[in-house]
């Protein structure tokens, strides 16, 4: 039948198309093709079987669409024109079809002779053609929520990083203001962004949702969705863009609403995202500073895992996260204390960690950049850079290419492979940029000007420069547009240079 329908021009979809397409919801597939299509139902023997016994198990799935198709009929009104079509094969009764089916007008098609393809072929066309003109009432007004439901199951049919899947998403968040069917697949919209590393889209998409719970009725979840949002939507981008205090914030309110809502994996995970920035705290703090962050992001770490150990068991891919992370938090400690213990249990943990996360995913890459940090620790260099090229080659995950060419330049660096580790300075500030990630940008941007400014800026810059604009600015994105500034009021001389005041540039930029 595909066959034949395919050879009349037909656009046709079905099971067998799943081994190349690999959508993210097989579920989320079938709605989507029964709702937006003409469904052809050939009542074979083995499917008329299914839908008449309990224990059937070769065709599980025929239950199911039999819901799909009954509600696909509820919205069609009068007997015409419906999108449902009946094939009945020989030797099949037609007395013998379910009550749903004997109502629908069937067709009969006999595959060896090809008999009675001309009149099926004619009512398909004639479906085709008048598809999309004719809807009822209720799915007019009911258009915009159709509309959202309809492009979210086109997502999440769609593989995590595909394109189609993120132009989808890309659609939902500019749309989606005040739509509660954009709040409730929060998820999914927000794991095919953050795959991207879209901090920007992210942001718009926590502001949407939690603008859309606050203005509308009080729904049963609604809290449970707004902790997702506040611990996987708000802290998320929060902490890309450096405005830690806020992030920490949004974690804990996320955190207590899961708690009081015994929601546990999101609790779990608010601690996670809390320790996170606490971790990003400490690698910006020395001394003092550096020991109180570490150790909140500790104590916060323990918790999370007793919490996912509880819900998933020890070898949960949750665990494997923190994990990863426990093992970015005793480098830290290695990097204080130059303790040689401290980077052998970080190894450790990275071990750890990688025998629970599964090859490919998003947190095996990142384990991958932190093992190549732990390498340049060691001063294994060599090992280092195969295993951020190797990332940098296969991952699909922008932030954690553009994180990986900035973890090789130092690795470049350390072997004075310089004109190289520039040329990925370069390309990981760009990726950055493009991300919304704009401090992780500075501070590539400030690494490549102290090793050679004439790279980002026509002005001559001395190291005395930059050792001022570090004393004054702890922020990179400070300096760089602070000498921006300066190259943008002042005219190239010759011969003379006369010597910026960078204490007021620092002031301008600060303060406008």
């Amino acid at each position: 039948m595909v066959e034949v329908l395919r050879g009349h021009g037909f656009d046709v979809l079905w099971d067998a198309d799943l081994s190349s397409s690999h959508p993210m919801s097989i579920q989320a597939w079938m709605e989507n093709a029964v709702r937006e299509r003409t469904v052809v139902v050939i009542v074979t023997e083995s499917y008329l079987k299914a839908l008449l016994s309990n224990d059937f198990t070769e065709r599980l799935g025929v239950r199911y669409e039999l819901g799909l198709i009954r509600q696909k009929l509820y919205h069609h009104v009068g007997a015409e024109r419906c999108p449902v079509v009946v094939v009945v094969p020989p030797g099949i009764e037609m007395n013998s079809l379910p009550a749903l089916l004997q109502q629908l007008v069937a067709h009969r098609f006999d595959p060896r002779t090809r008999e009675g393809e001309e009149e099926l072929v004619r009512s398909l066309k004639a479906l085709e053609e008048d598809r999309g003109v004719h809807s009822s009432p209720a799915v007019q007004e009911l258009d915009e929520v159709y509309r959202t439901r309809a492009t979210l199951s086109d997502l999440q049919a769609e593989p995590l990083i595909s394109d189609k899947a993120y132009v989808l998403a890309r659609e939902l968040v500019e749309r989606g203001s005040g739509d509660f069917e954009l709040v409730r697949g929060f998820d999914s919209v927000s794991a095919v962004l953050k795959a991207r590393g879209d901090v920007r889209l992210v942001r718009r998409l926590s502001e949407v949702c939690l603008q859309t719970l606050a203005i509308g009725p009080p729904v049963r979840g609604d809290e449970e969705l707004k902790a997702k949002i506040l611990v996987a939507g708000q802290a998320w981008h929060l902490l890309r863009e450096h405005r830690f205090s806020e992030a920490t914030l949004m974690a804990q309110d996320g955190t207590q609403i899961a708690e009081k809502w015994r929601d546990l994996k999101t609790a779990a995970r608010g601690k996670r995202a809390e320790a996170r920035v606490f971790l990003h705290l400490a690698a910006e703090a020395v001394g003092h500073d550096r020991k109180y962050y570490l150790g909140k992001c500790e104590h916060l770490l323990m918790v999370a895992k007793d919490l996912f150990r509880s819900i998933g068991g020890s070898t949960s891919e949750e665990l494997g996260v923190c994990a990863s992370l426990h093992a970015e938090l005793q480098l830290l400690r290695h990097e204080s204390s130059q303790c040689a213990d401290e980077l052998a249990a970080a190894v450790r943990r990275a071990h750890v960690a990688e025998t629970v996360l599964t090859p490919g995913t998003e947190p095996y890459h990142w384990l991958a950049v932190l093992q190549a940090r732990l390498c340049l620790a060691d001063k294994k260099y060599t090992e280092g850079k195969e295993l951020v090229t190797a990332v940098i080659a296969t991952a699909d995950f922008p932030e954690v290419v553009a994180k990986s060419r900035q973890v090789r330049a130092d690795l470049l660096f350390a072997t004075r492979e310089k004109a190289a580790a520039l040329r990925d300075l370069l390309a990981a500030e760009e990726s950055y940029r493009r991300l919304g990630c704009e401090h992780a940008a500075d501070t590539c941007w400030w690494t490549i000007a102290r090793s050679d400014a004439s790279k980002v800026t026509d002005v001559r810059l001395t190291n005395a420069d930059l050792d001022r604009l570090e004393d004054l600015a702890p922020n990179p994105g400070d300096r760089r547009r602070a000498i921006l500034e300066h190259e943008l009021r002042s005219p190239r001389r010759l011969v003379r240079r006369s010597s910026p005041d960078w204490v007021c540039l620092i002031d301008r930029v600060q303060h406008d």
